[in-house]
């Protein structure tokens, strides 16, 4: 998927996502004028203060969970108060495509999930009160049963370190539970921190970005590690949400108890040996997953598609107006942001005209209506 193509791409933490994507994301979003209105991180168009001082600022926390559906919901339910404030103003509206809203997307997503920088002392506050120096001493001889770390595989990004971890997961839970200490709990910045205090250590030159692969990569080394659990309930793109790489990758240290007590029934199964790589592919494929959200529900579509009074102009996808011009031929939440924003106008005023309220969705409704949409054959 295009906006994913950060993951094929080495990104500096905190500083890009999507790679090419995000960064034209970014270029949309100044140059249709959202910056007159908008802020991001306090900043607007140039350094003038914005026309409308109650706008979000869009790298601000503003929804639950950031899916396509969600910021589609946002931007579609806001989409007759944006236009009466732009008409009010004399502000030229967006005419951006479907293609430039996915970037879009993209952006606004990064502002929220690419990963903070590291700080050398908070890692060495998280090596030391999570136990680590108690079997692993900083330098010469080892202090435990561990490694020195100026012996350990050289950290050459975050990503590193979740590996080891994960390989040496069952002899340092046999560790603890002989000295009868808890598993540590770490957060995602814990091993962004731990990172760069592990690379001071070993004299390595600071470096906090990922080589992460096409997501598309992961899906296999997922199915054949993890999917045996995650499905259904379980799944991650239901159960992730709004987390940077490195908090999947604690996710998975912090499981590591749990999901092997939950695969000892398993004949002959224990917590998966993953290579490196598969490493890598994995975290990237649970990325892409976690963003994209679950699939819709047609039959909820359809029924969101008549009670929103859709079907009282379209009467169905097949017959009456068509819904979209879709080069691709497929109903994307970022083609109903563009629809929106284009053919729509003039179906705002027909609406206006008879009366109608804009009709309102929220995350599902956009997620179960696209679906709906793309089930509907002969489009």
């Amino acid at each position: 998927m295009r906006t994913i193509r950060i993951l094929a791409t080495i990104c500096a933490a905190g500083t890009c996502a999507w790679a090419g994507d995000a960064q034209r994301g970014a270029l949309v979003v100044s140059a249709q004028g959202c910056l007159e209105c908008h802020t991001v991180g306090g900043q607007g168009a140039g350094h003038e203060p914005p026309l409308d001082a109650g706008a979000p600022d869009l790298a601000e926390n503003l929804m639950p969970a950031y899916t396509p559906s969600a910021l589609a919901s946002a931007l579609w339910n806001h989409t007759p108060e944006m236009w009466r404030k732009m008409a009010e103003r004399e502000v030229g509206r967006p005419a951006a495509t479907s293609a430039e809203w996915e970037d879009v997307f993209a952006y606004i997503y990064s502002l929220q999930f690419s990963e903070r920088p590291a700080e050398v002392g908070r890692g060495k506050m998280a090596f030391e009160g999570n136990g680590c120096s108690a079997c692993h001493s900083v330098d010469g001889a080892a202090r435990g049963t561990g490694k020195p770390v100026a012996a350990w595989t050289p950290l050459d990004d975050p990503v590193v370190l979740v590996y080891q971890m994960w390989r040496h997961a069952s002899d340092m839970g046999t560790q603890f539970a002989t000295v009868k200490k808890p598993w540590p709990i770490m957060t995602g910045r814990d091993f962004m921190d731990l990172t760069a205090y592990l690379q001071y250590v070993q004299k390595l030159l600071p470096e906090s970005r990922f080589s992460l692969p096409e997501a598309v990569s992961g899906k296999l080394a997922f199915a054949e590690n993890c999917q045996q659990c995650h499905t259904g309930p379980m799944a991650l793109e239901i159960r992730a949400g709004n987390q940077t790489w490195m908090d999947l990758g604690a996710g998975m240290w912090n499981h590591a108890p749990l999901m092997k007590a939950a695969r000892k029934p398993l004949p002959g199964v224990q917590l998966p040996t993953v290579s490196l790589q598969d490493m890598r592919k994995i975290l990237a494929w649970v990325w892409e997953a976690q963003y994209q959200g679950p699939h819709g529900n047609e039959a909820n579509g359809q029924h969101v598609f008549e009670e929103a009074g859709c079907v009282s102009c379209h009467r169905s996808p097949v017959k009456g107006t068509p819904m979209s011009p879709r080069a691709s031929g497929k109903f994307t939440p970022w083609s109903m942001v563009a629809l929106g924003w284009g053919p729509a106008r003039a179906m705002h005023q027909q609406m206006l005209e008879k009366g109608m309220a804009w009709p309102k969705l929220s995350p599902e409704n956009m997620n179960n209506l696209v679906a709906y949409l793309n089930s509907v054959p002969g489009k």
